[in-house]
């Protein structure tokens, strides 16, 4: 009704003004999509970045925003949530170890950024991210710098052909980001503006050097980087820990373009600004200053004596100053000890590596207290027991610079420092007549392996042995298990399969004595002669070897006996499928084992996978009496109580397996209070057994079938939402979904069900089908169904993502034609029109009902096609005011057939006595109206036909309408 009289309203103002109008039609309003706030989104947004910035998860990060863009977001906070998708990205590649990976995501961050700044001239934050692009351009540069370490040849020349590339279009990015904040006074400058400037200045300048280094035209690149440091010190002169690190860069700068003593003057300048080499040009400082300074301040002073130092022993070794190098060394190190002072990585570890080099070149003596910070360099062992009576405080350079070294390499794991840390402990190991301990010559052979050196490992690790063939049994069996472990793995890395096993056979029959490297030793033994026997059968040595392999295992692989064996060819037995084989093995471990429980267990498993395989119901049935002796009599008889905790755990894997089976047989030959019995059994299985992430899932199956069949909705619903939590990618939980699904299903269908009801169960159901379909690989029909029940609720953005999967998965099947042309395109059709797509709905339903395809449209499908070609209104309901969707339009010829078809419909049914009726009825008025926009005369006949209406029911506000139709 209230829309008849908009409609009204709206045709007899057009008819006056003759004005052109929006296209109308459709008198139900669809369900606009629920936002989320713009509170909401600021929160989603924040919480992504901190996850990536603080705390590096960077996957959930981007799952976080990817969840937030589907939430209708728009204006600013689109932009800034394209600007924090940049900034995970980048925190991705500096979070990647794997020098080829990390490359590549900075590579996809960087294109990230560019196609921000391009898609977003005009944003607040293209700032922000023309800034983070420069930052990220930078950190690419020093990424590519540590692959380069580890590349050669095409791989090395194309490295520096990609950063060059970068390096030279960011560059160009940088001067007009400078000059646009240096455009802003000092006294308006923020300090976010300020910090922007110095970042900008500062890479700007290093990227220069960068790109000289690996240039031809070095000398042009590095004046400029140069020049673009001294404008940085110049804008911020009276700032000293700026213009420090501008010191620094050119100290690098010059170094790098072969200045050195131009270099050595910036590197000192920044340690005699920061914390000088003389104690009395430190008082001075202090003095300057107007105060004692505190450790704090101390600390903030050796951030720069860790930016410079490095760089400036490099220049003092290579002009031949040696023992000034040395005693820099040694500064930077007493002032760490002295004050308690941490190292900064990576920048403190690379100048204690560059001190340890310094000290291994010089040679010489250190003497004085190392723990206090009063280490000296001598020239001479002479020289140091004159001014340093203690033994104790006394040691040759190569020793301590040993010493820092592997400081570097413990306190750093997995990274290239700790690489960088045991190529030079394995530099100074094997310098002529260097003896250093077992432990360091380790560690070196250790670096060349996680390097990926394997011949070199071999040599180091080969180098290992020898020294330990001079030292007493207790250190022999310190080290000895644990290189042949190495020197086996090396070998295997190389190829050398045989002399691989060797090794680990060596170590555990002549270096035994340590647990850990005894274990895998022998476990690496074994794997090997199975390799090798299974490659060249029939060989009598490698089989006699094997058995060797076996036994060997047995003894060192965790304390077990021949029960060990007995039960690993049992399992092999199992695995194969030879079960009768695999109760012989079993039935042979004695009682006295761990592993006896868990042999008790697989002898029925056994017996109970043959029976299964063979649909023998008796058979499932004698196994499931094996489980309930072992779970209800066996476990629970004192006599039967295990103390060890190695016994314990056996008991518990066995328990986990024993339950498992006795439900699944339970579930296959059903009986009495079959659901029940599952129920009780396995419903708190995944708490009582955390470790079982196969089985846990497939028990919480059972429990939500049984529940279903028991009719307990609720309880079943609660161990799906305890899949969905725990195992979602599991296909198990997807299964569970599906059941679950279908007790909804049945319980919408039933007639006792209220119809309120029923919609809250389709909004359950549509919501189920979704997580299943997001698990795997949704199957045709739930990914149709899924669809379905997002139409019936009137949520179509769910049903359009939906429909648009099934289509683009299962469009192209010739065995889907006809039921996606009969049934999937006409509802596509109609989601389109739902979500304002119009003219691609109009492509679509236009194929349908005026297309060849045979088949007859509905006539949902043809007013929908009507629809799409004269548009529509939506609201009117309650007051609430009429929006006008544009439709879009066609030639005279649909015009003519949209009329045709309508009017076809009218005359089916009840005239004048249905709501269905007057909806058509008025869609041809429309029609002629929308047509009058193109022909006048069309507006002639829309007048005609609405003043039959009028004739009719002789009531202006059409109050007779609602006899028929719900006032909205």
């Amino acid at each position: 009704n209230t829309t008849m009289i908009a409609v009204r309203t709206i045709l007899e103002s057009a008819c006056r003004t003759r004005i052109a109008l929006p296209l109308l039609v459709a008198l139900s309003p669809t369900a606009a999509a629920q936002k989320k706030s713009e509170a909401q989104i600021q929160a989603e947004i924040d919480f992504a970045r901190g996850l990536a910035a603080e705390w590096t998860f960077v996957e959930l990060a981007q799952s976080v925003l990817e969840d937030t863009n589907r939430s209708g977001i728009e204006g600013e906070q689109r932009e800034e949530l394209g600007l924090v998708t940049c900034e995970v990205f980048a925190v991705g590649a500096r979070n990647e170890r794997d020098d080829v990976r990390r490359n590549q995501l900075f590579m996809e961050a960087l294109d990230a950024y560019r196609t921000f700044i391009e898609e977003n001239p005009y944003s607040k934050f293209k700032g922000d991210a023309e800034a983070n692009l420069v930052d990220t351009a930078a950190q690419f540069s020093i990424s590519v710098d540590i692959a380069l370490e580890s590349a050669a040849g095409e791989e090395a020349d194309a490295l520096r052909e990609q950063k060059i590339e970068v390096l030279e279009d960011t560059v160009k990015v940088t001067q007009d980001l400078i000059e646009s904040l240096q455009g802003i006074s000092k006294e308006e400058r923020s300090q976010a503006q300020a910090r922007q400037l110095k970042g900008l200045m500062l890479n700007r300048g290093t990227m220069l050097a960068d790109i000289g280094r690996s240039s031809d035209e070095g000398a042009y690149y590095f004046a400029r980087s140069i020049e673009s440091l001294e404008n940085m010190i110049f804008e911020f002169i009276d700032d000293l820990p700026t213009t420090l690190t501008a010191y620094k860069a050119m100290g690098d700068v010059y170094r790098y373009s072969a200045q050195l003593t131009d270099a050595r003057y910036m590197y000192e300048g920044v340690i005699q600004e920061a914390w000088p080499l003389s104690e009395d040009d430190r008082r001075m400082l202090e003095e300057s200053a107007g105060q004692k300074f505190t450790e704090d301040n101390i600390a903030a002073r050796y951030i720069f004596l860790e930016l410079a130092t490095m760089g400036l022993l490099e220049v003092l070794i290579e002009s031949g100053e040696i023992e000034l190098a040395s005693e820099y060394a040694l500064h930077f190190y007493n002032t760490r000890q002295e004050y308690g002072l941490n190292w900064s990585v990576p920048t403190g570890y690379e100048s204690l590596l560059a001190c340890a080099r310094t000290l291994v070149e010089a040679g010489g003596y250190i003497g004085g207290d190392q723990a206090a910070g009063e280490a000296m360099w001598f020239a001479t062992e002479e020289e140091m027991k004159d001014a340093v009576s203690s033994r104790r405080n006394q040691e040759d350079a190569v020793s301590f610079a040993l010493k820092l070294a592997d400081t570097v390499n413990r306190d750093n794991k997995a990274n290239i420092l700790q690489v960088r840390a045991q190529n030079l402990l394995g530099e100074i190991a094997s310098r002529p007549g260097v003896q250093v301990s077992p432990s360091v010559l380790v560690e070196a052979a250790e670096g060349d392996y996680y390097a990926g050196e394997y011949v070199d490992a071999v040599s180091g690790f080969q180098r290992v042995l020898r020294r330990l063939e001079a030292l007493d049994p207790a250190e022999r069996r310190e080290y000895g298990a644990r290189v042949m472990r190495f020197l086996g793995d090396s070998y295997r890395q190389s190829g050398r399969e045989l002399e691989a096993g060797l090794a680990y056979r060596e170590g555990i029959v002549r270096w035994q004595g340590d647990p850990e490297y005894d274990s895998v030793n022998a476990e690496r033994y074994l794997g090997i002669m199975r390799r090798l026997t299974a490659s060249t059968p029939g060989d009598a040595s490698f089989q006699a070897m094997r058995v060797e392999a076996e036994d060997l295992y047995t003894q060192y692989s965790g304390g077990g006996s021949a029960d060990l064996i007995q039960f690993n060819r049992g399992m092999k037995a199992y695995g194969a499928k030879n079960f009768d084989d695999a109760v012989a093995q079993f039935s042979q471990v004695t009682k006295e084992s761990d592993l006896y429980e868990k042999a008790m267990v697989k002898t029925a498993v056994s017996r109970f996978r043959k029976a299964a395989l063979g649909k023998d119901n008796q058979g499932i049935a004698n196994a499931i009496s094996s489980f309930d002796e072992y779970i209800e009599t066996y476990v629970t008889d004192p006599a039967n109580n295990v103390e060890s905790e190695a016994r314990k755990a056996r008991r518990t894997e066995a328990l986990a397996e024993a339950e498992f089976y006795r439900g699944l047989g339970t579930n296959i030959v059903g009986g009495d209070e079959k659901n029940q019995k599952i129920v009780d059994w396995l419903s708190d299985y995944a708490q009582r057994y955390p470790t079982q992430d196969v089985l846990s899932p497939w028990t919480l199956e059972m429990v939500v079938r049984a529940h279903i069949e028991l009719g307990e909705l609720p309880e079943a619903r609660t161990k799906v939402d305890e899949m969905v939590a725990d195992w979602e990618e599991n296909k198990r939980t997807a299964s569970a979904i599906k059941v679950y699904y279908n007790g909804l299903k049945a319980l919408r269908s039933a007639e006792s069900t209220a119809q309120e009801r029923k919609l809250e169960i389709t909004a359950e159901m549509a919501g189920f089908l979704k997580v299943a379909n997001q698990l795997g690989s949704p199957d045709y029909g739930s990914l149709r169904n899924e669809s379905l029940h997002w139409m019936d609720l009137g949520n179509y953005e769910e049903a359009l993502r939906v429909t648009e999967r099934l289509l683009n998965t299962f469009g192209s099947e010739p065995e889907r034609t006809e039921n996606i042309q009969t049934y999937v395109l006409p509802d596509y059709g109609q989601i389109l029109l739902e979500v304002g797509r119009v003219a691609e709905a109009k492509d679509i339903l236009t194929s349908l009902v005026l297309g060849d395809s045979g088949g007859t449209p509905s006539k949902v499908t043809v007013l929908n096609w009507t629809r799409s070609v004269t548009g529509w209104l939506v609201g009117g309901q309650a007051g609430k005011p009429v929006r006008e969707i544009v439709g879009a339009g066609g030639s005279d010829e649909e015009w003519q057939q949209v009329i045709t078809k309508l009017d076809t419909i009218t005359q089916v049914g009840d005239k004048w006595q249905s709501c269905e009726w007057y909806e058509q009825k008025l869609m041809i008025i429309y029609t002629y109206y929308a047509w009058g926009q193109q022909d006048q005369r069309k507006l002639e006949s829309a007048k005609n036909q609405l003043s039959q209406i009028d004739i009719n029911l002789e009531d202006p506000t059409y109050a007779e309408v609602d006899k028929f139709c719900q006032p909205g």
